[in-house]
């Protein structure tokens, strides 16, 4: 049986996706690359023909307007490692992802945390106000090479409390890394792994509620990618906000029915928290919990950031104090002024002082591809003296 398979759904992004599959084909021959492509012409079996066999590489043309959270389920099907690491077309992973593997299979660990200390910028990527500075770039921070026990039950209770900020610390199957075995059991219990209308923030709650064994790493085996195509790039030039069925992401979603908890616009808040409140169901529907997000914070985040929007945010307000009580809410909401207050202070105060911060980081230049950004940390990573530090 395969060891790992590195899955990576995409769509009409062969340019990057291209890429990245031929720098993890080359790291190790115990992994497997599956790519699911749900574009409408294929422009990536032509650089890969004859070339790898299916337990190397898998193709699959997952057809025109199958949803995102269709295509990692997809992806999900069709892998045959031990351990699945998910992962977006713009990023890659080092070389060490196979030890990780190795080691958690060893030691029973069902589900593997990955701190970021580094992050790769494409040759195409904007900044909203620095332009293309950071094009072709790989940012490296310090890391000290730690892998450590994980507390599963505090990372679900963060993400609850700060409703709609994303995953935090909870274990991820993108950007993260799973046993197959702890799929098979989510997919048994829940129907699926993958769900709501953001992959990544749903399979994170039920991973975090049935893994047996997490462990946190701080080391940079996987690298997130922000191209100018990516989500990252959008976000980062303002492109991330409008109708909700206008919106190419939510558009292949033909029976969505919106919760009406959460107010109904396309946003990263809104569809974080729509994707993690759906999460949330399936555990209380299978486990017989109540469990009850912090609704005030997400209400905030669209009332401060996305004011135009605010009759779809008093329409979630209402149903929402309606269900749980307005008192109930109002502390939430009171509550949830201050946190993010305190937030944005935070932010502020990291910018002031990053000049200091950021002395110790370093910058790898002139790397148009994942390609070379691989083979570039791989080179740096061989000089580094911090070395990943797997428990024996």
């Amino acid at each position: 049986m395969t060891l790992l398979s590195v899955i990576i759904p995409t769509h009409n992004r062969a340019k990057y996706a291209v890429q990245s599959i031929r720098s993890i084909l080359e790291l190790s021959p115990d992994i497997q690359v599956v790519v699911c492509d749900s574009s409408p012409v294929d422009e990536i079996s032509g650089h890969f023909v004859d070339s790898y066999s299916s337990a190397r590489l898998q193709l699959i043309r997952s057809g025109q307007g199958i949803s995102v959270v269709d295509n990692f389920n997809l992806g999900l099907e069709a892998a045959e490692g031990e351990y699945l690491v998910f992962i977006g077309d713009d990023d890659f992973v080092g070389k060490e992802v196979v030890q990780v593997a190795e080691w958690a299979r060893g030691k029973k660990i069902d589900s593997v945390k990955f701190n970021f200390p580094a992050l790769y910028y494409w040759d195409d990527f904007k900044h909203s106000t620095q332009g293309d500075a950071y094009s072709a770039t790989l940012h490296i921070t310090p890391f000290n090479g730690s892998v450590t026990p994980h507390d599963l039950k505090a990372s679900m209770r963060h993400a609850l409390d700060n409703f709609g900020g994303g995953v935090f610390d909870m274990p991820r199957a993108y950007a993260g890394m799973i046993s197959a075995d702890l799929a098979r059991r989510i997919k048994l219990k829940y129907g699926h792994v993958f769900g709501g209308v953001s992959p990544d923030i749903y399979s994170s709650f039920l991973i975090a509620n049935e893994s047996n064994a997490c462990v946190l790493v701080d080391y940079p085996v996987i690298i997130p990618g922000a191209s100018g195509m990516s989500t990252s790039g959008q976000s980062s030039s303002g492109g991330h906000y409008g109708k909700l069925r206008d919106n190419a992401h939510i558009a292949p979603f033909k029976n969505l029915i919106w919760d009406e908890r959460i107010p109904e616009f396309y946003s990263v808040p809104t569809v974080w928290s729509y994707s993690l409140l759906k999460a949330v169901e399936k555990v209380e529907a299978s486990d017989g919990l109540d469990i009850q997000p912090n609704f005030g914070r997400v209400l905030v985040k669209c009332f401060v950031y996305f004011p135009r929007s605010y009759k779809e945010t008093f329409s979630s307000f209402r149903h929402t104090a309606a269900r749980y009580g307005y008192a109930k809410l109002i502390t939430q909401v009171v509550g949830a002024v201050w946190a993010e207050f305190m937030w944005v202070l935070s932010r502020v105060s990291t910018k002031l002082f990053k000049s200091k911060a950021t002395t110790d980081s370093s910058v790898l230049k002139g790397l148009g591809t994942t390609y070379s950004a691989s083979q570039g940390l791989q080179q740096f990573l061989t000089d580094c003296p911090a070395k990943l530090k797997l428990p024996a």
